[in-house]
């Protein structure tokens, strides 16, 4: 791979790491906090209303500003609203912050797409989005671990300060991205021209499937592991496991990708994961769900990066910002729903937002069959 891949990928890792520290201790905080459920679901969850909207903008900030400045502005606004949410003491706050965290995440993450996508030598997609996904796998493994411990040393609002100040990293990585300012297109012609292409539409679809199934895991994880007496370092230690996992097969899943590209063999790699989401409930002691998360993060490894690659692939550069901006705000309807479907039926008991995720994969598998068997590899 080119280095300026990895350069790229390294500045994956940063973003995700800003996210990940956070992730274990938020619902505990906003638990601490006298939220129920549902409410808890919501706030964790919309962050990425705002996402969306930005995302499928970014092109035209990337239009005025630059790749370069987009990513910039995304870092310092995002700094600056994780600080907020940190110190916010009141409801309208905590919202307000949330959502402008988001408005300003999702002006990295298409662009961040674009350039890997753009660097990427021709036929080397699969290998490329592999090495993208491995350095996010890091921050993945990192985040949680990192969070839990200093939730537990000093309190739950120390992970939301360090968040705030590891989104200012890709400052200083900020010459990997090109100054690049997009050619001006028009975001709704774009945006129907694509969605014309079925095997387009399949993947966005298919990545809104997968990451609905994994914010009801990643919301309601903390919280089903307190009720089982599990610290905040152990939490963080349970996402790192899945996490670890899922770096670990990144390698692997690239070299797979580059010899069968097609999607076809996601159909159970979806079943299987929700299958060990839906046995949490099941699994009682520390030891029991840390192998449950590693057998998650291994078993959906190669789904992100397949999407991805499969993306790139039927894309032209032209359309790569507006085509990734769409992915991501794809997965955001998923981070967004998943939470909030979370938090209504975890009403019912904690075990409800683990075992829903199986219809949901089972929803991605009759999309994958019926794309087939209309002639399309999505």
């Amino acid at each position: 791979m080119p280095p300026r891949i990895h350069l790229l990928s390294l500045t994956a890792a940063t973003m995700i790491l800003t996210i990940m520290v956070a992730q274990p201790v938020l619902p505990l905080y906003l638990q601490e906090r006298g939220l129920p459920p549902v409410e808890v679901g919501l706030l964790v969850g919309i962050m990425s209303l705002s996402i969306i909207a930005t995302e499928l903008g970014a092109m035209t900030v990337s239009r005025r500003l630059g790749r370069r400045g987009t990513i910039l502005l995304g870092s310092l606004g995002g700094a600056a609203a994780q600080l907020w949410f940190a110190f916010a003491a009141t409801r309208p706050e905590w919202y307000l912050s949330r959502l402008l965290f988001g408005a300003f995440r999702g002006l990295l993450w298409p662009v961040l797409f674009a350039e890997v996508a753009d660097a990427t030598p021709p036929g080397r997609h699969g290998r490329a989005f592999a090495t993208f996904w491995l350095y996010f796998g890091v921050g993945l493994l990192a985040g949680p671990w990192i969070g839990g411990w200093i939730a537990d040393a000093v309190n739950l609002r120390a992970p939301l300060v360090l968040s705030a100040g590891l989104a200012l990293v890709p400052l200083a990585l900020g010459g990997t991205i090109s100054a690049r300012r997009d050619a001006p297109v028009s975001l709704g012609a774009a945006l129907r021209a694509l969605r014309r292409r079925r095997e387009v539409v399949s993947v966005w679809i298919l990545n809104a499937l997968h990451t609905t199934i994994y914010g009801l895991f990643s919301t309601f994880l903390p919280l089903y592991a307190t009720t089982q007496g599990l610290s905040a370092s152990q939490i963080g230690l349970l996402f790192a496991a899945g996490s670890a996992t899922f770096t670990a097969a990144q390698l692997p899943a690239g070299r797979l990708l580059e010899e069968r590209p097609a999607l076809a063999r996601l159909a159970p790699i979806y079943l299987a994961r929700a299958a060990a989401m839906a046995a949490i409930p099941l699994a009682h002691t520390f030891a029991g769900l840390l192998a449950l998360n590693g057998l998650i993060g291994i078993v959906g490894a190669v789904v992100p990066a397949a999407l991805s690659a499969r993306l790139a692939a039927v894309t032209t550069p032209a359309q790569s910002v507006v085509a990734m901006g769409a992915h991501n705000a794809a997965a955001d309807v998923g981070f967004f729903v998943g939470p909030v479907i979370g938090g209504i039926v975890a009403d019912y008991g904690l075990a409800w937002p683990f075992v829903i995720t199986l219809p949901i994969a089972a929803g991605a598998t009759v999309l994958i069959r019926t794309a087939l068997r209309q002639g399309t590899s999505p």
